[in-house]
Order: C-alpha cells, then sequence, then structure tokens
C-alpha cells in the first residue's frame, strides 16, 4: 500500500444533483494543532495517511488515527484497518484512466466495473471512491473474508461530499448469486437519476429497488454493513432470504422518495433477518404524489396504505434504535409475522422519532394466522409527533402504536402527542388487539390529540390476559372525545396509577357500549390513578418550535431538510433522534 500525503485542508464540497442541501459544518478541525488525523503523518503505521485515506479515522477532527479493530465504532462511525494482503483499489471518475493499475490514488482507475475486476472474491480488499466524484454506474460488491476482515467499498479523497451513484432504472448494489456476506459500503450516495420527477433527467417511473440482498436455503447472509449512504427515488430496498441472516447493520444512512408505479415500494423490506437499524432518516417513502381518492392504487407513485418506510416480515433479534422516521405513505415501522407463534420475536424499538404518516408503530395487523405471533416485544423511548398530518392516501387517520397477538412484551417511556388537526376523524395513541398475554404498558404520554373517537382502545375479553396499564398520562382533544374504550370486558387487565385529564360534565371513558364518568370507570376498571388537570413544563413542543430552539426556520420542512442532510462530513448532532427526542421529552417533564 502506498502511502499518501495529506493536503491538510478540506475543499469545498460540490453540489451533488438533487442531493439535499440543509446548511451544515463539515468537521474539519477548528483551530489549534492539528488532530492525528489531520497532521500529515501515518500515526498508526498502516501505509495511509489521514481522514483522506486512512479508514481508521472517522472524519478530520477523530483525536485516533488507529487502535481500533474492524468494524468498531469510532464517535458512533465504523473504522477499518488494512489487513496484512488488503489490496486497495482506488477509482475516480474525474482523474481516473482504466489502464492505471489503480493501486494509487495517484492513478486510480476511471469505471468502478475496472477496479472492482482486480479486487479479489473472498478477501479483505478495499475499492475506495474518490469523494466528489459521480459516475452513471450500478455497484457491484464482492465477499470478504469474515466480519472482521470485510470487503470494503468507501471513499478517499479531500472532498466532504458522498461520490454520487446516478445508477436510472437499474439498481443502486447487485451482485447475483443466492447468497451475501461479509462486506461493508460505506459512504456513498445512489441516485435513481432517471426516476426523479422533478429532475430535468426523468424517463419515467421504470425502475429498480436500490438493494436486494437474499439468501436461499442452505446459504447465508451475515457480516453486513451499509453505513453513511444515501438511496434516493429508487422502488425500494429489500433484505431477505430462506437461509440464516444475521449481523445486519443498517446505521446513519438516509432513504429517501422510493415509490413503485404499480407495485409495492418500502423504505426498507425485511423478511427472516436479524437487523440493527441505528439512526438512519427515512422519509417520504412508499409514494411520490397523494392519492386521488381513499381506494386509489400505487399507479404514477400515489400514495397507498400497503406501502411504508419499513416493512419487517418474521424478524428475530432486531433492533431499531435512534432512526428518524418521517413522511411515510402509511406507516412508519410495519411488522407482520406470518409463520406462526413466536415467528417475530425479540424485538427492540427505542428511542426512534417519528412526524406525520398515518400510523407510528404497528406491531401486529394481518392476523388470519395463529395468535401470539410476536414474542418479547419492547417499544420504549419513542417519541410520535403530527402522525397523520399529510394524509398520503386521503384516509383522515393518525395512530400511534399498535399491539397486537404479542406473547409478552413492555411499552414504556413513550410520547404520542400534538396532532391538532380536528380534521381527522380517526385518531389514537394505542390499540391492543388479538390474542395477547403479559404485556406492560407503562410511563407513556397520550396528549394533545385531536380525537372524535377512543385515544386508547383495548379488545379485552378472554383473548388478553396479564395486560397491566400504569403510571400512563392521557389526555386528548375535542368534546366527543373518549380517553379509554374497551370492546369486551377486563378482567385480564390490571390499571394503576394513571392520570387522566377529563372536560367538566364529560363521560370519557366506554366498556362494552356503556359511557362513564371516572368514578364509573374506577368502578369497572379497579383503576387506583386519578382525575385531574395534567401539569407539564411546556406541553406543546413541536418539530417547529425545536427548530426555533435551534436557530433554524421554525417550520417542519427545515427539518426534514436538515435530517436529510446529514452525512458522516456533515454530521448536526442537532438532527439525530436523540437530541430531538430528549428536547420534546422535556417538555412533558421527562
Amino acid at each position: 500500500m502506498e502511502r499518501v500525503a495529506s493536503t491538510g485542508s478540506v475543499a469545498a464540497p460540490p453540489v451533488e444533483d438533487s442531493a439535499p442541501s440543509a446548511a451544515s459544518e463539515d468537521r474539519a478541525p477548528k483551530g489549534g494543532p492539528p488532530g492525528p488525523c489531520a497532521d500529515g503523518k501515518d500515526n498508526d503505521a498502516d501505509g495511509l495517511i489521514d481522514w483522506q485515506y486512512d479508514l481508521g479515522c472517522s472524519g478530520p477532527d477523530d483525536p485516533t488515527e488507529g487502535g481500533l479493530a474492524t468494524r468498531h465504532l469510532d464517535e458512533g462511525w465504523s473504522v477499518f484497518e488494512p489487513s496484512a494482503d488488503t489490496r486497495i483499489i482506488y477509482v475516480s471518475s474525474s482523474a481516473g484512466k482504466d489502464t492505471y493499475p489503480g493501486t494509487s490514488p495517484k492513478k486510480p482507475k476511471k469505471t468502478l466495473a475496472a477496479a472492482l475486476s482486480v479486487a479479489r472474491e473472498g478477501h479483505p480488499d478495499w475499492v475506495l471512491l474518490a469523494r466528489g466524484d459521480v459516475w452513471h454506474e450500478s455497484l457491484y460488491y464482492k465477499e470478504g473474508r469474515s466480519r472482521r476482515e470485510p470487503f470494503v467499498i468507501a471513499t478517499y479523497g479531500d472532498s466532504a461530499t458522498r461520490p454520487l451513484l446516478k445508477t436510472g432504472a437499474g439498481p443502486a448494489i447487485e451482485r447475483p448469486g443466492l447468497r451475501y456476506n461479509n462486506f461493508a459500503i460505506v459512504g456513498i450516495a445512489f441516485y435513481a437519476h432517471t426516476r426523479d420527477p422533478d429532475s430535468p433527467e426523468f424517463q419515467g417511473p421504470e425502475g429498480s429497488k436500490g438493494f436486494n440482498f437474499y439468501s436461499k436455503p442452505n446459504k447465508t447472509g451475515k457480516g453486513v454493513l451499509i453505513e453513511d449512504c444515501w438511496f434516493h427515488f429508487y422502488a425500494g430496498n429489500s433484505i431477505q432470504g430462506e437461509g440464516s441472516n444475521e449481523d445486519i447493520v443498517i446505521r446513519r444512512n438516509v432513504f429517501t422518495n422510493s415509490y413503485a408505479n404499480g407495485s409495492h415500494a418500502q423504505g426498507l423490506h425485511s423478511k427472516n433477518v436479524s437487523i440493527l437499524l441505528e439512526e438512519n432518516v427515512f422519509d417520504h417513502n412508499g409514494w411520490y404524489r397523494r392519492a386521488g381518492s381513499p381506494d386509489d392504487k400505487q399507479a404514477g407513485g400515489r400514495g397507498t396504505m400497503y406501502n411504508h418506510n419499513t416493512y419487517s416480515v418474521d424478524q428475530h433479534r432486531t433492533t431499531f434504535r435512534g432512526n428518524i422516521f418521517l413522511r411515510p405513505s402509511s406507516i412508519g415501522n410495519k411488522w407482520t409475522a406470518n409463520a406462526g407463534a413466536g415467528s417475530t420475536s425479540d424485538i427492540v424499538i427505542d428511542d426512534n422519532l417519528y412526524v406525520d404518516g398515518e400510523i407510528g408503530i404497528s406491531l401486529g395487523g394481518n392476523d388470519k394466522v395463529e395468535p401470539l405471533r410476536f414474542k418479547n416485544i419492547t417499544i420504549s423511548n419513542n417519541v410520535m409527533l403530527n402522525i397523520g398530518r399529510s394524509r398520503p392516501t386521503n384516509r383522515t387517520l393518525g395512530w400511534c402504536i399498535d399491539v397486537d397477538d404479542w406473547d409478552g412484551g413492555k411499552v414504556t417511556g413513550n410520547l404520542c402527542v400534538n396532532q391538532p388537526d380536528p380534521g381527522l376523524n380517526n385518531v389514537r395513541a394505542l390499540a391492543v388487539d388479538g390474542v395477547t398475554r403479559d404485556v406492560r404498558i407503562t410511563g407513556n404520554v397520550f396528549h394533545g390529540l385531536h380525537t372524535s373517537k377512543a385515544l386508547v382502545v383495548f379488545a379485552g375479553g378472554s383473548d388478553q390476559n396479564g395486560i397491566v396499564f400504569a403510571d400512563n398520562r392521557l389526555q386528548g382533544l375535542g368534546d366527543r372525545a373518549l380517553l379509554v374504550r374497551s370492546i369486551e370486558a377486563l378482567e385480564g387487565y390490571s390499571f394503576q396509577g394513571n392520570a387522566y385529564e377529563i372536560a367538566p360534565g364529560s363521560r370519557p371513558f366506554e366498556l362494552e357500549g356503556v359511557r362513564s364518568d371516572f368514578e364509573g370507570w374506577k368502578n369497572v376498571s379497579g383503576e387506583t390513578g386519578s382525575e385531574r388537570k395534567l401539569a407539564f413544563p411546556e406541553p406543546v413542543r413541536s418539530i417547529e418550535g425545536y427548530q426555533r430552539s435551534i436557530g433554524g426556520p421554525p417550520t417542519i420542512a427545515a427539518f426534514i431538510e436538515g435530517a436529510r442532510a446529514q452525512s458522516k462530513l456533515h454530521w448536526r448532532p442537532e438532527y439525530t433522534a436523540h437530541t430531538v427526542n430528549e428536547w420534546i421529552r422535556a417538555g412533558y417533564g421527562r
């Protein structure tokens, strides 16, 4: 591997075609002596110098150039160290030639195909794309040796802008075969530019999925990392298989504007996979334009109830953490389990932010199969705001969390708040349905939701047992609002320490079709809590208010622009789910 001298500076990034354009600071060192990732030295003796070339640096301000093993995290980003036999191939559309050897950034290959032709299958080789360059090719990947010695496709150079692959109707990432193992794709923008109706290069809606990783029976998919990439205007993305699909990490990517013409399209579809989905941004997936009528089909990219930001089927050992889910066609996270009892298991959905869409989290549904399909489920510390705002399908609903056919789990510490639109006539914070047992619903806040129906709906009856509803805070808006409705008796429920804000003279509880006031509710439910005015520090916090608090334009559009602009070298913590959620939670004393 050739040593590469550092330029010691960050070039102004060129503008990507149709790329997010929110202002943000790059991660160049700010004053003082340069750190080890920007000092022009090979501090870890791996033959690579500084953030421009050393994948052990998470950025120019990283205080350590090496010392961490491949796939460990440094400031939230994966680092990579070359193996003794790693072959590094450089490729630049602007400065390369395919007659060059590609083993030096001074003489890079020109095309991705040429660069990949000299990389080896089954080896920990690296193919590095020049940041700021543009290709009209799909990306073909190879498999590495192991998780700790993966095949790596990443980036190099002074620019702070991701390399851009304009793939038209073709896929972003492709590989023939029926397995996928031990590779990392990091820091690349993929753009189906001929599918973008707002682009002068638009040709029509025909196109492909961005990626479609699949394992056949007796094959594997494992050791996969997709990080800091952007997938824009594809017909969805998919990871699935009948074989073993483990250790799939999707971290800090941006998925936007997936849509299909006459079929389904999800931001991310997965089936029979164990995934860590962490700190990604999903926006406007499953639709391009609003439906013409409630039963309109997908033609022309219209919104439909079948398309979502994520759609997960028969998952296991899966965590969704710290993601931002914005403006789906229908659901932020849609989950189904079609292979019987426990066919989706060990799921954690934690500290995510949901804005808009018809439904936040639906963990149930599609339930004409065996009961108790979802085992050991946790939905915790999520924030849901203004659900139902855009009405992509023209339906007037806004639901936050659905619990259906669970076998053990908890719903705790979530906020479903601030749906101010009285035009939505089917709004609810929580529904518990199906054959469900041993679920704790605790410490949630359901507040500021305009509804003419019920804020919380329980199916009740003999199919539900061991349901604990405790220490929650409920307030609905609207004269006809019910706080709690149970369709059948509540013998399998326990109500403890909940607080209800109730309009004077109202009867906001309904059990088996009979309305009651709070005293009647206590008699039938055994509730030990109270009826009172809910006191919060600032219970009107919103995305618009958050934008104002960070000095930005006080609009949801400006927030979306900032979230879409996230990348490794333009990373702003104020556009992460955790930071936003902490600010929203503080308004509710959480």
